[in-house]
């Protein structure tokens, strides 16, 4: 990483072919443009993308440059995401749980009027990421646009008096610390949309995990 006293090949006012210094730095950095805009062809509501190379279940993936346009919906904010296996899309209700948040674009009728640059690679692993989710009287879907970032903390904790049974619906793909920390005489069911689940007992935390199908046990509520 370049400080005050940089470790790159720098640009030289008098040096010759400066196009050749500066290529070999957008090549060194590369891996920074992965899903970047790629304005040389973006157009109306067309949107392209910068390819790279991304970790996929411990497996580095080459992930190419859209060949053809994303295209945007108009007069209205678009949500660039992508999949833990690097597929591409948008929508125009919120980031999904379990996605990866690329941009927020805001179009007009046949334009692009203004985007946000939502990338955001790097967590340092001493820094954990904490949510809360009140869960009282209807069960609770963190996959939907406005509890998607509970899905990306490391540690959630469940808060609020029961009324009857609930479940907290995660992504097929997640993990968490979860502290069960609701009331009332009633159980917290944390599992998947379609499959089975785990209860966390009150007061108590768990490692959970999901499998793709289920969430399951990896430790003993403590």
């Amino acid at each position: 990483m370049a400080s005050s006293t940089t470790n790159l090949d720098l640009i030289a006012q008098s040096q010759s072919s400066k196009e050749v210094t500066a290529n070999a730095l957008f090549d060194a950095g590369s891996p920074a443009t992965l899903f970047g805009r790629r304005a040389s062809l973006c157009s109306g509501l067309n949107w392209f993308y910068y390819g790279g190379v991304m970790m996929v279940d411990g497996v580095l993936t080459a992930i190419a440059n859209n060949g053809a346009a994303l295209v945007l919906s108009a007069s209205t904010t678009n949500y660039i995401e992508a999949t833990r296996a690097g597929v591409v899309s948008k929508n125009t209700v919120g980031f999904t749980g379990g996605s990866i948040p690329l941009y927020t674009v805001v179009t007009g009728a046949s334009s692009v009027t203004s985007y946000t640059d939502n990338r955001a690679w790097v967590t340092p692993a001493y820094l954990p990421s904490n949510g809360s989710v009140a869960v009282t009287a209807a069960d609770v879907d963190l996959t939907i646009p406005a509890n998607a970032d509970k899905t990306r903390c490391s540690y959630v904790t469940t808060t609020g008096a029961l009324t009857a049974n609930r479940n907290v619906i995660v992504p097929n793909s997640w993990q968490a610390v979860v502290f069960c920390n609701n009331s009332g005489a009633f159980t917290t069911t944390f599992k998947t949309a379609a499959g089975s689940g785990v209860v966390v007992a009150q007061g108590k935390r768990a490692v959970l995990v999901a499998d793709g199908t289920n969430v399951v046990r990896v430790t003993p509520d403590t």
